[in-house]
């Protein structure tokens, strides 16, 4: 099933554009790139805030209110930049398994950006009065920053797992 996307993708005029010019995939990918580094600050800092490490001056719920719109609008730039590429080198991506897992994580990684907004948002008490919530806050930030550290490993190891042309 990926493997016929993949085929019809790639034979898209818009994939031939792509692929024709050599310019558009570094320059899409020096923009993807920076839109990594806005969410991996942005996670940091939040998650430093978490352990207790940074911005002691500032509530949890100060923190993310700061840092969680850069989270959003990087992954819309990424959302954007990371299709474009599908689209240049769909078998590329589509077919390969770091890509998937890639995937998979940033869909986690989603969900439990969107989870600590919301109960940011409803329960600021929770964040910023409850020092016994401080252990499962501080787990929770270290799994976040494994999962959101490991999104951007997988993206590098695109390049080097080669994906049968037979497939």
């Amino acid at each position: 099933m990926l493997a016929s996307i993949a085929a019809w993708l790639a034979s898209t005029p818009a994939s031939m554009v792509i692929q024709s010019q050599l310019w558009i995939i570094p320059t899409v990918q020096t923009v993807h790139i920076l839109g990594i580094a806005v969410v991996l600050s942005s996670v940091g800092m939040i998650d430093l805030r978490l352990f207790g490490l940074a911005g002691a001056s500032s509530s949890v719920s100060q923190t993310a209110q700061r840092y969680l719109p850069w989270i959003w609008a990087a992954l819309v730039v990424l959302a954007l930049s990371g299709a474009l590429m599908i689209v240049g080198e769909p078998r590329r991506s589509l077919l390969n398994p770091a890509f998937q897992w890639k995937m998979v994580l940033l869909a986690a990684a989603i969900a439990t950006t969107a989870a600590f907004q919301i109960t940011v948002r409803r329960n600021v008490a929770f964040w910023d009065l409850a020092p016994s919530h401080r252990p499962w806050a501080k787990a929770l930030a270290l799994a976040t920053l494994f999962i959101w550290l490991a999104i951007p490993v997988l993206g590098r190891w695109i390049a080097y797992i080669v994906v049968d042309e037979a497939a």
